[in-house]
């Protein structure tokens, strides 16, 4: 997270922090918030990186792991286009982006490679207003991409007593 104070001289933002990342890795995204702090304007950037060209994505001022980092190699553009996709269609919207999908959902989707809105409402959380509102578009960020890619769901319990 950068913290940006107004600089009367400036008439603006020092651009200087925003500059010194260019070293750190490619912008992917960036979330700006705009407020006043005794009398002086500020702007508190949330800024996510991918360091280096490595892929390893890194959120400056963000608690905890990306749950796109545990996905193959191989789907991890997929899962940067859909949160990109998703991060563009929330500024739109003036949404916060899990409002339309959290990450978790959007490795599932990765996980699962849904070619029908029936498969994408089994994904949790994903009902059938998500579907209405976004399905289609998500369902055509997917379709180009082979069912070979899929790598199932994250986590499918055992059956029991080989009983499925």
């Amino acid at each position: 997270m950068i913290t940006l104070v107004y600089d009367e001289g400036l008439r603006g933002f020092s651009r200087d922090a925003l500059e010194r990342l260019g070293s750190e890795g490619a912008l992917l995204e960036v979330r700006e918030h705009f407020f006043v702090h005794q009398g002086v304007p500020h702007l508190a950037l949330v800024v996510l990186l991918d360091e280096a060209g490595t892929g390893a994505r890194r959120a400056l001022g963000k608690d905890g792991p990306d749950p796109g980092d545990a996905l193959p190699a191989g789907v991890q553009p997929l899962y940067r286009n859909l949160r990109r996709w998703r991060n563009e269609r929330a500024k739109v919207e003036g949404v916060p982006a899990y409002a339309l999908f959290r990450n978790t959902q959007l490795v599932e989707i990765c996980r699962r490679l849904p070619k029908s809105m029936a498969a994408l409402r089994e994904i949790e959380g994903i009902g059938e207003a998500t579907c209405a509102k976004y399905g289609a578009e998500v369902l055509s960020l997917l379709a180009d991409v082979p069912a070979t890619e899929s790598v199932g769901p994250a986590t499918a319990p055992a059956p029991v007593g080989g009983v499925a």
